[in-house]
């Protein structure tokens, strides 16, 4: 039991240093619940503890495209996103989730497959009427529904993170209009609440 709690602690300090260096480059990471259990049957009292928890971008797109899966996406290849956009983006997504607007169902992609099949081409999009630069990728990159729900973080775990994670069950989603945008002016951050204490003085 001696050598188990020694080497729990040691797995616990290396999972803190990794959340303290994430969080020192600026990154949305959160700790997940160190436990220790008295009593503990490693064959049925499996703790679903995650060792961190990360917040991570997912852009989500509606197509009117009528697909159910990857297998029946109408076209050989995705348009995965504007090339000008995404040059003035400074967050990377790790998904692009696909909307079928006619049958509500959805397929995704991780721009972390990418390889040299894919291409940037310039494609007529007929809902803005112009020519558009766009990423675009083989259709055998795209994943099932199912794939992306189940790294999702489920509902019953969220106990396990060492936080406040109301914001993952229930509301959000609302249209706020704003004059203008300034970046790095969370309330909880540091970094951001200075800059902007320096620009009212």
């Amino acid at each position: 039991m001696r050598l188990f709690r020694t080497s729990l602690a040691d797995g616990h300090a290396a999972e803190r240093r990794w959340v303290d260096d994430l969080r020192s480059q600026g990154r949305s990471v959160a700790h997940g619940k160190k436990l220790v259990i008295g009593r503990h049957n490693k064959l049925t009292d499996h703790v679903e503890s995650p060792d961190a928890v990360a917040l991570m971008s997912v852009e989500i797109k509606e197509r009117s495209l009528t697909f159910s899966s990857p297998k029946d996406y109408p076209y050989d290849t995705v348009f995965v996103d504007d090339l000008r956009g995404l040059a003035r983006e400074r967050i990377g997504h790790i998904a692009y989730v696909y909307i079928s607007k006619p049958t509500g169902c959805w397929v995704w992609l991780t721009t972390l497959d990418r390889d040299d099949s894919w291409t940037e081409q310039v494609v007529f999009d007929r809902g803005r009427g112009h020519d558009v630069p766009t990423l675009v990728c083989p259709k055998r990159f795209l994943r099932p529904a199912e794939q992306l729900t189940y790294l999702l973080y489920p509902h019953h775990c969220l106990d396990l993170v060492d936080g406040d994670t109301d914001m993952f069950l229930h509301g959000g989603g609302e249209t706020e209009e704003r004059e203008f945008y300034s970046r790095g002016t969370h309330k909880d951050f540091r970094g951001g609440s200075k800059q902007a204490e320096r620009k009212a003085h």
